[in-house]
């Protein structure tokens, strides 16, 4: 009987032994999803504030010289990284289909015509400096200052 108590008590502790590391084994897959999880939250939630960063708004001033000497100036509020062939058709400064394009000829109404004059809008920047890209390249952010002037020659 001795032998068969003994037996029974080992049996018994083997059962118990696995029972607990199978309990433990599911709380540390349960404490594993639970940090997978927690992770996926913090993720899903650096994007979606990543989201509302490259959607931010943004503030450029955008001026015209016409032909004639006159200068209008507008500030055109647009979305941070929005092309400025898309804010200028929007702002109705040129057309879309100019826009899509990227070669722009008509500003607000008034027409450059190289092949009849020599005419053309000479695009710069806030130094006054000519851009080495069209409107359609264009990348706006807050603060930017970007100009259309009639040119001859």
């Amino acid at each position: 009987m001795n032998t068969l108590h003994k037996f029974a008590v080992l049996t018994l502790s083997a059962v118990l032994t696995v029972c607990l590391l199978a309990g433990c084994g599911a709380s540390a897959s349960s404490t594993a999803s639970s940090a997978a999880s927690s992770v996926a939250s913090s993720v899903t939630a650096s994007e979606a504030a990543s989201s509302a960063a490259s959607k931010a708004q943004a503030t450029v001033e955008f001026t015209v010289t016409a032909a004639d000497g006159s200068v209008s100036s507008v500030l055109l509020n647009v979305t941070d990284g929005e092309k400025l062939s898309t804010a200028l058709a929007e702002a109705g400064i040129i057309s879309q289909e100019e826009a899509e394009a990227g070669f722009v000829t008509t500003v607000n109404g008034e027409t450059a015509d190289y092949d009849k004059d020599q005419a053309w809008w000479c695009l710069t920047d806030a130094a006054g400096e000519m851009t080495t890209v069209g409107v359609a390249d264009i990348e706006l952010h807050d603060g930017d200052s970007y100009a259309f002037t009639y040119t001859k020659g």
